[in-house]
């Protein structure tokens, strides 16, 4: 059982929304937010200098759309400033396994739906062998939530259709699937210093129960897997 002894909002909770309807993964629109962030340390300064031309896209709407996204994604739920200098460092890495890593993460903790579809559809999914996914996996959840969630239920057929693109094709820019039509469920390389990064936001939650949470099976990981790593970078550090 996970105990918190304080209360620290730091995901997103309630209904499902249609958020991932318009875009995708946008890894490489938030790797330059980030980059502009390191470089001049101020959200707002780095968010302008995108819109106004630092994003390859030609029309102004869509840069300041692709803007308001990683905003929503990122920002929004207002993260202490450690959070974001950790995801600026990883975005100027020369790798990007560190920043997929960390975006699987922070998608899924500020997107109810993106949080319950892999931890009710990939997690279980990976453990029992069940790898593909398709747009038709998506629809089936979203069926089996109206109980719960009764908004899906009002969605058209189209609105529907997108966000499961691109809640899929996000979750493969991430490093969490693979494939094209139908996508596969692969474990995503998590570099320490990511593991670290969680291990720092559940502490400041006020997690008190670190190994089981569920925030680990982002990654594919369960009890087991969680007490080894753990246990590995603690001797690393030692």
């Amino acid at each position: 059982m996970v105990v918190l002894t304080k209360q620290v909002r730091w995901r997103a909770t309630g209904p499902y929304l249609t958020i991932l309807t318009s875009k995708a993964g946008l890894l490489e629109e938030t790797k330059l937010f980030l980059g502009r962030f390191g470089e001049l340390g101020d959200i707002s300064k780095a968010r302008q200098l995108l819109i106004d031309g630092g994003l390859p896209q030609s029309s102004r709407v869509t840069r300041t759309k692709i803007l308001d996204m990683i905003y929503v994604r990122l920002v929004r739920w207002q993260p202490p400033t450690w959070v974001l200098n950790d995801l600026a460092t990883f975005a100027m890495a020369e790798h990007t396994e560190s920043l997929k890593a960390a975006l699987i993460l922070h998608l899924a903790r500020q997107d109810t739906l993106v949080y319950d579809f892999t931890q009710k559809v990939i997690f279980p999914g990976w453990q029992t062998g069940d790898f593909n996914l398709t747009t038709a996996s998506v629809q089936h959840f979203l069926d089996s939530q109206q109980e719960t969630h009764p908004e899906a239920a009002g969605w058209s057929n189209s609105t529907r259709e997108r966000l499961s693109q691109h809640l899929l094709s996000a979750l493969r820019d991430f490093g969490l699937l693979e494939g094209k039509v139908t996508k596969h469920i692969v474990e995503p390389v998590v570099p320490p210093e990511v593991i670290k990064h969680l291990i720092k936001l559940l502490k400041e939650e006020g997690v008190e129960d670190i190994i089981n949470h569920p925030d680990w099976r982002l990654w594919l990981w369960d009890t087991a897997r969680v007490e080894t790593v753990l246990k590995t970078i603690e001797v690393k550090n030692g």
